[in-house]
């Protein structure tokens, strides 16, 4: 008998729970704003820095889908809706898109990325470009 993965919604609603206690302990409260991905970027750089110097991976994978989950979240509350998914058909098996604005954004990946490449890859300015510059547009 196949089984069928768990309800995605659900999970992201973990996950997102799961950010604010890791952000917790860098003693900062996220708070839904827009300005709260400036404190996603910090801690996720705090990561970078540190996987840098240990190169040990463990778990980041997960906390980059905590905060992902989290920046998901930032966007629903200010009303604009998304649905996440958690395969994609070109990204592939846990991609985890979220389905806005007409498009997916790669959460995960951006809060990834941050983690594994450096500062070259900061969420807020994704952010910015991805989410608040089409709201000025629309």
């Amino acid at each position: 008998m196949k089984k069928h993965p768990p309800a995605i919604e659900p999970l992201m609603q973990q996950m997102n729970a799961s950010a604010h206690e890791v952000a917790a302990n860098f003693d900062v409260t996220l708070d839904y704003s827009d300005d709260s991905i400036q404190n996603v970027e910090s801690i996720l750089g705090e990561i970078h820095e540190n996987y840098m110097e240990t190169k040990d991976d463990s778990g980041l994978r997960g906390i980059a889908l905590f905060f992902a989950a989290y920046i998901g979240e930032v966007i629903r509350r200010k009303g604009l809706g998304g649905v996440w998914s958690r395969n994609h058909k070109l990204f592939g098996d846990d991609s985890f898109p979220f389905h806005w604005n007409g498009g997916d954004l790669f959460l995960y990946g951006w809060c990834e990325k941050r983690i594994f490449d450096g500062d070259g890859d900061d969420v807020c300015a994704k952010y910015q470009v991805c989410v608040l510059e089409p709201l000025k547009t629309a």
